[in-house]
This record gives structure tokens, C-alpha cells and sequence, in this order.
């Protein structure tokens, strides 16, 4: 049997490993979402349903507060995590809510 030509050797050489080493990746990435979706908490609980305005249905599942704090929220904190409060004005600042007037062109 007679082997390929020189290019065709140097190509399968070249882009047999690669894609051997990309098809590896691909399979330990998707072997660590499997157990990451196995490895999910169930959330056994009162169990709501909500529809919203625009027709979609929510499900909505009452934890407890050990059971937050096993999925690492904290429930002592009030409100949603993302809100920052703005910070308080120093005394004697006054506030303008209009841009400060333009300079006068000179003619």
C-alpha cells in the first residue's frame, strides 16, 4: 500500500492532535456541567406559582434560613444585593438640578 503524498502526511500530523486535544477539552468540560447539574441542591419546600404580566409563569419556592445559608445567601441582609444606597450629602452642599449657565460669547 502506498502512503499519501508529503502535504497530506504533514496536515494529518498537524491537525490530528488538535483536534484530539480540543475533543478531550470539550469532553472534560462537559463532564464537569453533568456533575455540576447532578450536584444541584433540591429545594424542598412551599412551592408558589406566578404568572407575570407579559404571560410568562415563575415558580417560586420557599426556603428556609438554614437553607439559604447552605447555598450561601445570608438572610439577615434586607433587600435585593445589587442596590447600593447613594451616599448622604455633606452639610452646607446644595444641590442644583440645572447646568450651570453657558459664557457669554465675546463680540
Amino acid at each position: 500500500m502506498r502512503l499519501p503524498s508529503k502535504p497530506v502526511l504533514i496536515r494529518i500530523c498537524i491537525y490530528g492532535p488538535l483536534l484530539a486535544y480540543f475533543g478531550y477539552l470539550a469532553c472534560q468540560r462537559y463532564k464537569a456541567e453533568q456533575a455540576e447539574e447532578n450536584a444541584a441542591p433540591v429545594l424542598e419546600g412551599r412551592k408558589h406559582t406566578f404568572t407575570l404580566p407579559d404571560g410568562k409563569s415563575v415558580e417560586v419556592v420557599e426556603i428556609s434560613e438554614d437553607q439559604a445559608r447552605q447555598m450561601g445567601l445570608d438572610p439577615d441582609r434586607s433587600g435585593p444585593p445589587s442596590k447600593a444606597e447613594a451616599p448622604a450629602n455633606a452639610a452646607g452642599t446644595e444641590e442644583s438640578k440645572s447646568p450651570p449657565a453657558a459664557p457669554a460669547p465675546a463680540n
